[in-house]
């Protein structure tokens, strides 16, 4: 069985539950834990965001996230609708998806492991994670603007895998928490 096969399998698993939103099945790394976060004053919940990431392969026996042979890699954040600059820690461009028509889609360097740099190590979704009120919505819109990619780029993207960004919601409105690095991330209504 391939891994876009194993995630899909585990992505319908989740779905059973009625009127439940689904998260991806696996997710970048959680660095910052439920009680730590709310400590430093969000939410003690985290919410997974999701990333769409073209071009790479997901290795099931260590969960490594590698590049793949079709072309760069490129990564979409679907719900702030904008590209990443890099997946470890995650980083979102400064602009939107309409302007990266114009000022390019950044790629992505992932590791492939080897003596110098471990490659990005991906684990089980949070099992208390929820996902994004507008997310079937955010997701359908960034897998379109992939496809047009993959028109102008000659069909050089590969497969499409959903890896969830664990965040915490603000207390009081403010900015959201990254889970992966603790960093402060632009304001996103999540519930």
């Amino acid at each position: 069985m391939s891994a876009d096969e194993m995630l899909a399998l585990l992505r319908d698993r989740r779905r059973s539950a009625p009127g439940e939103r689904s998260t991806p099945s696996v997710s970048l790394p959680l660095r910052i834990h439920p009680a730590r976060a709310s400590a430093l004053g969000w939410l003690p919940e985290p919410f997974a965001l999701t990333l769409l990431v073209a071009n790479g392969t997901f290795r099931q026996d260590d969960g490594a996230l590698l590049a793949g042979q079709f072309g760069p890699v490129v990564a979409i954040c679907a719900e702030y609708e904008r590209p990443l600059t890099s997946l470890g820690p995650p980083a979102l461009a400064t602009y939107s998806l309409a302007r990266a028509r114009l000022q390019g889609m950044p790629t992505l360097r992932l590791a492939g492991g080897g003596w110098f740099r471990a490659p990005l190590r991906l684990e089980t979704t949070h099992r208390a994670a929820r996902a994004a009120s507008h997310r079937d919505e955010a997701v359908a819109r960034a897998a379109r603007f992939l496809e047009e990619l993959k028109a102008v780029w000659q069909r050089r993207l590969g497969a499409v895998l959903e890896i969830a960004w664990p965040v915490y919601a603000p207390e009081h409105p403010g900015p959201l928490l990254d889970a992966v690095a603790g960093t402060a991330l632009p304001e996103l209504q999540l519930p």
